[in-house]
């Protein structure tokens, strides 16, 4: 401030002092001494801050996501080179020989029952003899007969045996007669079929045998056992009533 603004406040109090001294009285006021003010220091005037160019775009306010850091690698590589190793080739692998499994047994099937014979007494032989067992020959010297055996399943001999033919000509004969389970029935130009009716009285089941003749054998039975007379089956002409026998064996079943 000048000197003059500063007096100009004084001068003014005086002046108001004094127009109010013309009036009434009033006990004098002792005026209180104004304090001169201090000389004012001018302050620095700042230099206004340009503000910054409007056009300047506003960054994004979207802030882009953090990328995922990849993890470290358990060995990281390093720039040394390994030293390159010679790789062997691998080799085929034999294959191991492979035991075959055996496989799992089988259960053994129960044995099957042995059905039950159908008949008491079954044909075990029948044959027609040769030339040397009939009294040499076929002629009027040989014989012909029928010789029965009746025997039990082991074999041994049974008496009492009834052998009857099934064919209508009439023949029988016991065994025992003859021997120990023989028996003998004499041929003529008839047909036989023989089979056992009953033993000592009691019925009993039996097989028949298949013809028996010296008319119209088998020609089976007697092909290569006459001889000339029928030497094979494919060559057999049946001689006119020749004498020749036969062996038959009726066996009991049970």
């Amino acid at each position: 401030m000048t000197p003059k603004t500063i007096l100009l406040p004084a001068l003014l109090f005086l002046l108001l002092s004094l127009a109010t001294g013309c009036g009434s009285r009033e006990p004098e006021v002792t005026p209180t001494p104004t304090k001169t003010p201090s000389p004012v220091v001018p302050t620095a005037t700042a230099t206004p801050t340009p503000l910054p160019p409007t056009d300047t775009p506003i960054p994004p306010t979207n802030t882009p996501l953090p990328t995922d850091t990849p993890l470290p690698t358990a060995n990281p590589p390093t720039d040394t080179p390994l030293a390159a190793t010679d790789t062997p080739v691998p080799t085929e692998t034999p294959v191991p020989a492979t035991t075959p499994t055996p496989a799992p047994p089988t259960a053994t099937p129960p044995p099957t029952a042995t059905p039950a014979p159908q008949v008491d007494f079954v044909i075990a032989e029948l044959r027609v003899l040769g030339l040397a067992e009939n009294n040499g020959g076929i002629e009027s010297g040989g014989l012909r007969n029928i010789y029965v055996t009746v025997v039990d399943a082991a074999g041994n001999p049974i008496d009492g045996a009834l052998i009857v033919n099934a064919a209508p000509y009439p023949g029988r004969s016991v065994s025992g007669d003859k021997g120990a389970g023989k028996g003998e029935i004499l041929m003529d130009k008839e047909e036989f079929r023989l089979t056992v009716e009953s033993v000592n009285g009691q019925p009993v089941s039996s097989e028949t045998s298949r013809t028996m003749s010296l008319i119209s054998p088998v020609p089976a039975d007697i092909a290569g056992k006459l001889g000339d007379a029928c030497p094979s089956i494919d060559n057999c002409s049946l001689p006119p009533y020749k004498h020749y026998s036969y062996a038959i064996t009726f066996q009991r079943t049970r």
